[in-house]
């Protein structure tokens, strides 16, 4: 796929239907599902992020093509860390639709996080991937360093 121009900017109530469109397909890909709530909580999340001075808020943006339709998002969590004086960024779900892969979406958008945290002096970004997902893992290792935690999950 060719690189195109993209515009990135903060996701809106105009976006909802494509990003509803995205996160379901975003969901299938990872073979999960989420609650319709849990879904109407995250897109409120989205569109009055809440932050405040020491660290902590929620981040969506969207990447838009040059015909104005969205390719790709973003979703990042803003919060305080016992490593850094500064608030860390946790990238928690990046997703570009399959027909635009390859086009720099996913770049842009993870270099618009890292542009804002460079801008506000955040100690760092980070995030997780299913280890097949292959697509992803190649641009990861292009733009991040990867480490060698190993996460575990424990429901409650």
């Amino acid at each position: 796929m060719t690189k195109q121009k993209l515009t990135l900017r903060p996701l809106e109530a105009r976006d909802r239907a494509a990003w509803d469109e995205m996160w379901q397909a975003y969901i299938v890909f990872y073979k999960a599902s989420v609650p319709d709530e849990v879904t109407e909580k995250t897109w409120a999340r989205i569109l009055a992020p809440s932050f405040h001075e020491e660290g902590g808020g929620f981040i969506g943006l969207v990447a838009l093509d040059a015909a104005g339709q969205a390719a790709g998002f973003v979703h990042a969590l803003l919060h305080l860390s016992t490593w850094s004086i500064a608030p860390v960024c946790y990238i928690e779900d990046l997703f570009v639709r399959p027909d635009v892969r390859g086009s720099g979406a996913g770049r842009a958008l993870l270099e618009a996080i890292a542009g804002m945290g460079r801008a506000q002096g955040w100690g760092g970004c980070y995030w997780k991937t299913a280890d097949d997902n292959y697509p992803g893992r190649t641009l990861y290792d292009k733009v991040a360093r990867r480490t060698t935690w190993i996460v575990y999950e424990k429901d409650l």
